[in-house]
């Protein structure tokens, strides 16, 4: 059961994309947190029918072994990308002759409200969960395909690549920078005052965004040590927690499971513990 109390009133900054933000935002309000909604990610639409014609052929003629779909925005620009170019049902038959693995429980309950199947969820919910499931097992030539954003790191691809399988990212949305000024200032002013008391990032790119938008208004030294000293620091996963290390950002908070409410649930422990 969720306690009320957990966060203790503590303002709590999500950085998803506004899309994803306000459900978060209620599961801080439930464990008595304030959210602070500060979008490091728009979300834009890529249109490339070539690739996407390419890949649901692909997957018709039963060529794919292997869909890697990493989150609820992947899967739902995917079926919008389908389509787009009028080949849902063409999708939809594909999936059906090809072994789906869905990044995280959320993810995999999206894909079943589309009505596809899923085959797998990685106990870890992230690259390195995945890579877990491929290790120990030979992927010599077999066909892998990854419908996400064009702006995602490589890293997934290229170890997938190294272990000698056939990927290919099928890039199906864009993960901008926001350019809205004012929210920028507001989110600058309110972090060097101490206003908000924690920082959740939910990826290496939302952790690369804030930093690119802050310094803008302050220099890099300085920012670090307004958050070493002023904010708790919340990682969900090692490759967020690595892209902030790469920043030079200490992290504070990395919960077990990849997780946005067991982020949450781990920074209560965190207040707790101080």
């Amino acid at each position: 059961m969720v306690q009320k109390t957990a966060l203790k009133g503590r303002v709590v900054a999500i950085t998803r994309p506004i899309e994803q933000a306000k459900a978060a935002g209620e599961l801080i309000r439930l464990r008595g947190g304030v959210p602070y909604y500060i979008p490091a990610i728009e979300i834009k639409r890529l249109s490339n029918p070539k690739s996407m014609k390419k890949f649901i052929s692909e997957l018709s003629t039963g060529r794919v072994d292997f869909v890697l779909l990493m989150s609820t925005n992947g899967v739902k620009y995917l079926f919008s990308a389908a389509d787009e170019i009028e080949q849902t049902s063409q999708l939809y038959e594909g999936l059906k002759k090809t072994f789906v693995i869905a990044v995280g429980p959320r993810t995999a309950k999206v894909i079943k409200e589309y009505g596809v199947h899923v085959d797998l969820i990685p106990e870890k919910y992230s690259t390195e969960g995945l890579l877990e499931i491929f290790q120990g097992r030979d992927i010599t030539g077999e066909v892998i395909r990854i419908p996400r954003t064009s702006k995602a790191a490589p890293t997934l691809t290229n170890q997938l690549r190294e272990m000698g399988a056939d990927v290919e990212e099928i890039y199906i949305y864009e993960s901008g920078f926001p350019e809205d000024e004012n929210l920028k200032t507001k989110f600058y002013n309110d972090l060097i005052s101490g206003h908000i008391n924690a920082l959740l990032f939910g990826s290496g790119l939302s952790a690369k965004n804030i930093f690119k938008m802050l310094s803008e208004k302050d220099s890099i030294a300085n920012l670090r040590k307004v958050m070493a000293e002023k904010v708790i620091v919340i990682a969900i996963g090692p490759t967020t927690a690595e892209a902030l290390k790469e920043l030079c950002v200490k992290v504070d908070v990395i919960p077990d499971d990849y997780l946005f409410d067991e982020a949450l649930d781990a920074l209560a422990d965190y207040l707790q513990s101080q």
